[in-house]
């Protein structure tokens, strides 16, 4: 077997383990997304509906609705994404320098911070 081979042989194996990460990481995220407590894709499913199934929230209470807690991300910008929620954790996406942030719903502490270097 010459070096050519053996290199487009490496090369195969490994698309195809990166393809079953994927295709597995696929099946999460669709598992995720049909949670309705999850909010796991930008605007809350493949279709971009942008709203929750869920009932919590009416037309008879909305206007009782109070803010129960803030943090911050220390970025002063204005923050556009939507943050993710999966489970009890939420990922925050904060503008320059582009902090990623998991902030724990139970009691609302931080989880982790990444910040590019």
């Amino acid at each position: 077997m010459n070096l050519r081979t053996l290199v487009l042989g490496l090369a195969v194996v490994a698309t195809a383990g990166l393809n079953s990460l994927m295709a597995q990481a696929a099946s999460q995220l669709d598992t995720a997304i049909k949670n309705p407590s999850n909010w796991a894709a930008q605007a809350g499913n493949y279709a971009n509906h942008r709203y929750s199934t869920l009932k919590q929230i009416n037309e008879n209470n909305v206007g009782k609705l109070q803010v129960t807690w803030t943090m911050s991300t220390g970025v002063l910008r204005g923050h556009e994404e939507s943050p993710l929620v999966i489970g009890d954790t939420m990922y925050i996406h904060s503008p320059f320098p582009n902090k990623v942030i998991a902030i724990n719903l139970k009691d609302q502490t931080f989880i982790w911070q990444y910040q590019p270097k």
